[in-house]
């Protein structure tokens, strides 16, 4: 099974959490999550994100939040400082 890195592992954790991914990316996931401390605290984030939302009655997070989250996280993967 090939290895993901960071920033692939990053950009799956939304459809991960709402199980829309293929099994094999999920394996690759969770393969990546075994061994990396940091993605782990990611996908930590995102469930409390999610959590937060659906307790504030959103039904679906808004495009342009899901948007500007996903791209929070994929510079948060790459290691560059968020500002």
């Amino acid at each position: 099974m090939m290895t993901i890195d960071c920033r692939e592992a990053v950009s799956r954790m939304w459809a991960y959490l709402s199980r829309d991914l293929e099994t094999a990316d999920s394996a690759e996931l969770e393969q990546h999550l075994g061994v990396c401390r940091r993605c782990c605290g990611e996908l930590e984030f995102s469930r409390e994100l999610r959590t937060k939302l659906a307790d504030a009655g959103a039904e679906q997070i808004p495009a342009d939040a899901r948007a500007h989250v996903d791209e929070l996280l994929n510079e948060i993967g790459t290691g560059r400082e968020v500002t």
